[in-house]
């Protein structure tokens, strides 16, 4: 007998004969396409009046439906723009939260019984934390100093302490310490906070319960203490070479006053006056200043004696102004043109190498001047820009000064960011009620924006001149 044959053995022999006549039949097929296709190409050429492709093309065409989609062979005119692909995005980092931070305490939570069976539970590891960050009440503290007196039981004397000298922490015969009273002058400095708003504040954050007329005193307190600190500022604002002047106006008791500002780099002066003649600038500046004085075009400032910078920025924003009135005026535009042309050239002025000497710089200046002036005197009288070029003509020393001194800014910003805080001030609460209070608010807006611009810390000077000023006042009796 023969062997038996295994039937998965003739399922796999049988499957393999399938396969092979399904592989034959797919050839044929395939040749059969491909020689239809090439007939459709010769085909096509001959429409076109072209040459028939060469075999290598054919076989790009082909290569290329495998690969993907790639640019079209000259002949063939594609239907769908190629397109250079990106690289695929890098997937975005979480946002990260608050940084931890070192805890000034912690608040455990754990279970102290098992929630199974019932047993007591202790340590444990952490599986979870979340940081809270929380303002706690600040109240003030009350401190009371008491005085004993102790008798000795062996002779029977009184032993009665002395109180100590607190003149670090408060005022002799005072109750609010220095702290408190330089808080209240910086907020009301600083923030600009009306003194409704500043009494509720110490109210509600400190605990606090004061007056409006208390709350003046404090600030009159400091203004006191930093009068001669004040009156140094003065000084120091006269031995600069480039001295910022500039004024705006304050009312004082319902009436127009005028708020006047000396500037530095690290110096702001301010000053009350009933007025807005030249005198008074004339005494702020003194009649010894020697340096540069950089203002705007106002006319008190021609009494000052000494060279001066005038400000190209209120010079340019009256051009603009005049320009938005004019728009149509080609003439004008022209002109404007011109002037902002020559003063960019005279800001980014350079000199050449060697060229650093004053000299050189004064003979730049002279050049820019003359430029200037024929600009004006090619102007017609009856232009729209007559009358900028008659003040161009009358202020032509005192418009280059900075090319000739690198130490002189081209604008008075300087005194226009000085008065910004105050001028702020004013549009909250109008001014100030009495002679005092404007005095009391040109020291402190003095002193704090003098420290601010020297990068000092207002609340440690303020209570340094507290200090200071309370051990030069004559002591009072101890009773």
């Amino acid at each position: 007998m023969g062997k038996k044959a295994n039937p998965q053995q003739v399922d796999l022999a049988r499957l393999f004969a399938e396969s092979r006549r399904l592989v034959a039949s797919l050839k044929t097929e395939n040749a059969q396409l491909r020689a239809t296709v090439e007939a459709l190409r010769a085909e096509l050429a001959a429409l076109r009046g072209e040459a028939p492709p060469a075999e290598e093309e054919c076989q790009d065409v082909e290569r290329a439906s495998v690969i993907g989609r790639q640019a079209p062979p000259r002949w063939v005119k594609a239907n769908v723009k190629v397109v250079s692909r990106h690289k695929p995005r890098k997937a975005r980092l979480p946002v990260p939260g608050r940084r931890r931070q070192e805890p000034d305490r912690q608040v455990i939570h754990a279970l102290e019984h098992c929630v199974g069976c019932g047993k007591e539970l202790s340590r444990g590891e952490v599986v979870q934390r979340r940081q809270v960050v929380v303002v706690p009440p600040v109240r003030a503290e009350i401190v009371e100093h008491l005085v004993l007196a102790r008798r000795c039981r062996q002779c029977g004397l009184v032993n009665r302490a002395a109180m100590p000298d607190l003149g670090d922490e408060v005022g002799a015969g005072r109750r609010l310490g220095w702290r408190l009273v330089a808080e209240v002058a910086l907020l009301r400095t600083m923030l600009r906070l009306p003194l409704a708003s500043l009494q509720w504040l110490v109210q509600h954050v400190w605990g606090v319960h004061v007056s409006k007329g208390a709350l003046c005193g404090m600030l009159d307190t400091v203004a006191q203490a930093g009068r001669s600190v004040y009156d140094g500022l003065l000084q120091d604002a006269r031995a600069s070479p480039v001295l910022h002047v500039d004024e705006t106006g304050w009312r004082q008791n319902g009436v127009n006053g005028f708020l006047w500002t000396l500037s530095t780099p690290a110096v702001r002066y301010f000053a009350f006056s009933p007025s807005r003649a030249g005198y008074v600038a004339r005494r702020l500046v003194g009649d010894e200043y020697a340096g540069v004085v950089v203002s705007d075009f106002y006319t008190a400032y021609d009494q000052l004696d000494g060279l001066h910078q005038r400000c190209w920025a209120h010079v340019l924003r009256e051009i603009h102004d005049l320009r938005t009135q004019r728009p149509d005026d080609a003439g004008l535009t022209a002109w404007a043109e011109h002037v902002h042309a020559l003063y960019a050239r005279a800001d980014q002025w350079q000199p050449q190498a060697g060229g650093c000497s004053p000299g050189a710089r004064e003979q730049a200046r002279l050049g820019f001047e003359q430029e200037l002036l024929a600009l004006c005197q090619a102007t017609d009288q009856a232009s729209a820009q007559a009358t900028l070029c008659n003040r161009f003509t009358k202020y032509l020393p005192e418009l280059f000064r900075f090319v000739s001194d690198p130490a002189v800014p081209a604008t008075n910003n300087a005194a226009e960011r000085a008065l910004r805080p105050l001028v702020v001030a004013r549009k909250i609460s109008g001014g100030s009620r009495s002679a005092q209070g404007s005095k009391t608010r040109m020291i402190l807006q003095s002193l704090i924006g003098t420290w601010e611009v020297q990068h000092q810390d207002p609340m440690a000077n303020l209570l340094s001149i507290l200090q200071a000023h309370h051990r030069n006042q004559p002591k009072l009796a101890q009773v």
